[in-house]
């Protein structure tokens, strides 16, 4: 059984995580340090303590999934208690992604696909993608009513038209999913609030770098740079901060010089 390969987004909430509890630690460590030793060896003991923190959350690439039998009586009970289709889309994922099952997924989802429920879709989309199916992958995102007002149907079929080479649509698409997402935010995903939270600012991100990405293929380089500095600026951790590919800028520095 293969390594589980979460998607980016996921690994990004999993490190903050990593990094919150470092830094809890750090300040209990700061606050014992005030009672023994005085302020100033507590503030050394803060600042070393986060910046540690800080260094190691960027070191941190992959997290171990919970055991395999855990999960399987956590899904079983959470499946007996409640069969709503957001339960079914979480399921999904876990026989995705940790058993590694995607004819089960994929069945599952689609069985649950009358319910119209914009997270269920876009979760089936996303699978289908990753599995190669972009065309039904398309097919189904877009019979969704939702597929024109849901940011995350709207990023996920962006995704799939990027792929398949029409960056124009996928720009324009990944526009109006931002737009929504300040608006409404994105679909409740049953995670804790801290969490939810956590995962719309990743998913916002991901947008703006994609977005940049399709505006770098599209050759409007002080768009692609403003959506890489969007995205950015969201995301605590610098190692998956994004740039305009630097043979791009000489070249364009090049253009602007010959004239």
């Amino acid at each position: 059984m293969g390594k589980v390969q979460y998607d980016p987004e996921i690994v990004y909430v999993q490190k903050l995580y990593f990094f919150l509890f470092l830094a809890t630690i750090t300040m209990l460590a700061s606050v014992i340090t005030v009672w023994r030793f005085g302020l100033r060896y507590a503030l050394w003991v803060l600042v070393s303590g986060l910046c540690i923190s800080y260094l190691a959350m960027l070191q941190k690439k992959d997290f171990n999934p919970p055991d395999k039998r855990i999960t399987a009586q956590r899904m079983a009970h959470a499946i007996s208690q409640d069969s709503s289709p957001l339960s079914i889309a979480r399921f999904a994922c876990q026989l995705y992604y940790y058993f590694q099952e995607p004819t089960q997924a994929i069945t599952l989802l689609e069985k649950f696909l009358p319910s119209h429920a914009p997270l269920l879709c876009s979760t089936l989309g996303d699978i289908l993608l990753k599995e190669g199916n972009t065309k039904r992958a398309l097919y189904v995102l877009r019979e969704n009513p939702y597929a024109l007002v849901d940011p995350l149907l709207l990023s996920t079929q962006a995704r799939i038209l990027k792929q398949i080479g029409k960056t124009h649509e996928a720009a324009k698409m990944f526009e109006h999913s931002l737009n929504l997402a300040k608006q409404n935010g994105f679909p409740q995903s049953g995670a804790h609030w801290i969490t939810q939270k956590m995962l719309t600012i990743s998913y916002k991100a991901s947008i703006h770098h994609s977005l940049a990405d399709c505006y770098v293929i599209l050759n409007n380089l002080p768009q692609a740079k403003r959506h890489y500095r969007a995205g950015n600026r969201l995301l605590l951790d610098c190692t998956l901060w994004r740039h305009c590919p630097s043979d791009l800028l000489h070249s364009a520095k090049n253009n602007n010089d010959s004239y």
